[in-house]
């Protein structure tokens, strides 16, 4: 190559630099840790830095070994180029600390290769190059627009320190140069692109999990409120029961017996309902939660007041109905409450049919319809919990829960919740 061109730099070289992320790059939200890149222990900057050093000293030392003689003009090769050759190769040492300070070390000893007379080696020359593409690819965009300007000041000095001026030279340099930067900005603009797409979906990320803690707090807190109301119900109606059977005991043993026997029914109730809700309110987070006061026995009115939204609902009851815990019933009440919600909100114009069956050790619930087919996605979007609420109701009796889109169109929900000891209500 003419001692006065400069080569472009091959375009495959990649480095990744420990420097200033841009500062258009979204900022991540208070209390979230941004992802840090995973890459193999190699490729991180300090090791990269050093080993681009040694190769660039090793190979502009066998440059000035193996080159011929020197052209008319240059000074002889001596101590002093060496010294500066291998110098410009061990400033990419510092890349992985600042690539712009690298890039300006680098081409001031290029530079001083050229005022001191000397053809200046080609390995110096590739340390600016490489320099200089890590700078724009890698460090802040400020630095990256100093960078253009230290560059192109430091070239204008080697070529008029050159013997003799060749414009072809000037325009191989200008045009390798350009290529460089060129491919540094593409780079550039990848690495942007793909950092603000990884910030973008970890926001995403937090922002689902936020909404998921609120739902389960929200039924939480509800849970409590049910808690307080079904018990404190159970206790009056126990306080109530004692008081009469204490005043009939010996007049009537009868009627104590069977306010005895209602006492017994109340507090098995809600003794069931308080370690059920203190096991959900001592499990993780995830666990979940039912909601308040209504049961099987409102569903004709739950499905007429739907029936007067515009949705036609057919309700079936098959088996023998029969008193169920307390939050058992509301539970069932708020599967087939928020199913037909989500028909209502999402289905279109449609009919649903609702079917409670009562077995001999669960109850078994379906609501299905013949509307669009909403999505469980879809579904679950009804209030900030929709399919998540309804799981975690099912969940708290241990219960199965199927609900997607039907083969013959619509969607279908379908729940079985066991009864307390498999052998029916208590």
């Amino acid at each position: 190559m003419d001692a006065g061109s400069i080569p472009a730099a091959s375009t495959n070289f990649t480095y990744t630099a420990g420097v200033e992320r841009p500062a258009d790059i979204l900022a991540a939200p208070a209390g979230v840790a941004p992802a840090s890149p995973r890459r193999p222990r190699l490729l991180d900057p300090f090791p990269v830095s050093i080993l681009l050093a040694l190769i660039f000293t090793a190979a502009g030392l066998v440059e000035l070994l193996t080159r011929g003689g020197v052209p008319v003009g240059y000074r002889e090769d001596g101590v002093a180029l060496i010294v500066l050759t291998v110098a410009s190769a061990l400033t990419l040492a510092a890349l992985w600390w600042s690539p712009l300070v690298s890039l300006a070390a680098a081409l001031l000893l290029l530079v001083v290769q050229a005022l001191a007379g000397y053809e200046f080696t080609q390995a110096a020359v590739w340390a600016v190059i490489v320099a200089s593409f890590a700078t724009v690819a890698f460090d802040h965009w400020k630095r990256a627009i100093a960078a253009g300007f230290i560059v192109a000041a430091g070239i204008i000095v080697v070529f008029l320190a050159l013997p003799t001026f060749i414009w072809e030279s000037a325009l191989s340099t200008w045009a390798s140069l350009s290529i460089v930067w060129v491919v540094a900005i593409i780079i550039r603009i990848y690495r942007g692109s793909i950092e603000r797409a990884e910030r973008r979906a970890a926001l995403f990320a937090v922002d689902r999990e936020a909404r998921a803690r609120e739902a389960v707090a929200e039924e939480r807190a509800r849970m409590a409120r049910e808690l307080h109301d079904s018990v404190g119900h159970a206790l009056n109606v126990v306080v109530l029961h004692a008081g009469a059977a204490q005043r009939v005991i010996d007049k009537k043993p009868e009627l104590a017996r069977e306010a005895l026997d209602s006492i017994e029914t109340a507090g098995r109730q809600a003794l069931g309902d308080i370690e059920r809700m203190l096991g959900i309110l001592r499990a993780p987070e995830e666990e979940a939660c039912c909601d308040v006061t209504p049961g099987l026995g409102q569903l004709e009115t739950l499905c007429a007041q739907v029936r007067e939204a515009g949705l036609p609902v057919d309700l079936v009851v098959e088996g023998e109905a029969r008193p169920l815990p307390a939050s058992l019933d509301l539970t069932a009440y708020r599967i087939v409450q928020e199913a037909l919600t989500n028909t209502l909100k999402h289905a279109g114009k449609t009919r649903a049919a609702v079917t409670v069956r009562y077995e001999a050790a669960a109850i078994g619930i379906e609501v299905l319809d013949e509307g669009r087919g909403v999505t469980p996605a879809a579904a679950s979007a009804s209030g900030g919990r929709g399919l998540l609420g309804m799981r975690e109701r099912v969940a708290t009796f241990r219960g199965e829960l199927e609900a997607g889109p039907r083969a013959e169109g619509g969607f279908g929900v379908r729940a079985r919740l066991p009864l307390a000891g498999a052998d029916g209500p208590q």
